[in-house]
């Protein structure tokens, strides 16, 4: 028995010496000559190269869309940012022109107030009357500034109207438009004498003339100082439209067009605390006196 068991552990160990021999040879075969493996190399990159491809692609369009993304949010904030310099500027532009413009306006008050006399008192137009059944504006000066009824207001281009009613800080003046006003007045050339009453809409009617027979259109009327109310020389209007008067041959409608524009007053004067014979030159009186 100890015999066959000596006899087999012999033999196992005859078996791994012969498979190390082997093994060693192998090894040795290997390391002299090295196996072709561009079969497998070319397999490998043709199938997986594709791949890689599409995911680097894949890669470059995510990157390029982020990249953009971003910079088109860069450039829509500086587009803001610009469109709203440039409406700044627009509206320094607007406030800038309109300021030269009331300068421009003031000033031409002011070269009218040298040939007044009497004190004057320039004021901003603040209300208008929204239901247009009298023709009235509002200023913002009044008794505080000498302002009360019955002051003269006029612009550089002529005559507006009077106060009818002042508190202590603002004004109701009645334009020469309205339908309950009259203003004396001359024609300028010949010097006749009329009445001027507004009409309610943009013009004047003549209601009363001594003679009427020469009246043209392109006529000039001006401040006859009579009234007490407007200084005389004032200009007030001029003719435009002359017809005959219906059932009054002898008689003739004339219409009469404010020099001043009713219709788009900012800045106004007002002649307060007037002499009592206020009178303002005017170069045709010398000629059309006898």
């Amino acid at each position: 028995m100890s015999r066959i068991v000596a006899t087999s552990k012999r033999s196992g160990y005859i078996a791994l010496a012969v498979a190390l021999v082997i093994q060693t040879g192998l090894i040795s075969i290997q390391v002299s000559r090295r196996i072709d493996t561009t079969f497998v190399r070319s397999w490998i990159l043709d199938s997986l190269a594709p791949m890689e491809k599409l995911v680097d692609q894949a890669l470059q369009g995510v990157s390029y869309v982020w990249d953009n993304y971003f910079f088109l949010i860069g450039v829509n904030k500086e587009n803001e940012h610009l469109k709203a310099l440039v409406d700044d500027l627009r509206i320094k532009l607007d406030k800038q022109q309109e300021d030269v413009a009331e300068v421009q306006r003031l000033r031409a008050l002011l070269s009218v107030r040298d040939s007044i006399a009497g004190r004057t008192v320039v004021a901003r137009v603040v209300g208008r009357d929204p239901t247009r059944s009298n023709e009235t504006i509002t200023i913002d000066k009044g008794r505080a500034h000498g302002v009360k009824p019955d002051s003269a207001v006029i612009t550089a281009d002529g005559i507006v109207g009077r106060v009818i009613h002042s508190s202590n800080f603002f004004s109701i003046v009645q334009l020469i438009v309205d339908s309950q006003s009259a203003v004396g007045v001359l024609e300028r050339s010949t010097r006749k004498q009329a009445i001027l009453r507004g009409n309610g809409g943009r013009d004047l009617d003549l209601e009363y003339t001594d003679d009427d027979t020469d009246m043209k259109e392109g006529d000039v009327f001006i401040t006859s100082g009579l009234d007490r109310i407007y200084p005389k020389g004032l200009p007030v209007g001029s003719i435009v439209s002359v017809r005959p008067r219906k059932g009054a041959a002898l008689f003739k409608t004339i219409v009469v067009r404010p020099s001043s524009d009713i219709g788009r007053l900012e800045e106004v004067m007002c002649v307060v605390d007037p002499p009592e014979t206020v009178d303002v030159f005017d170069p045709t009186e010398r000629s059309a006196a006898p």
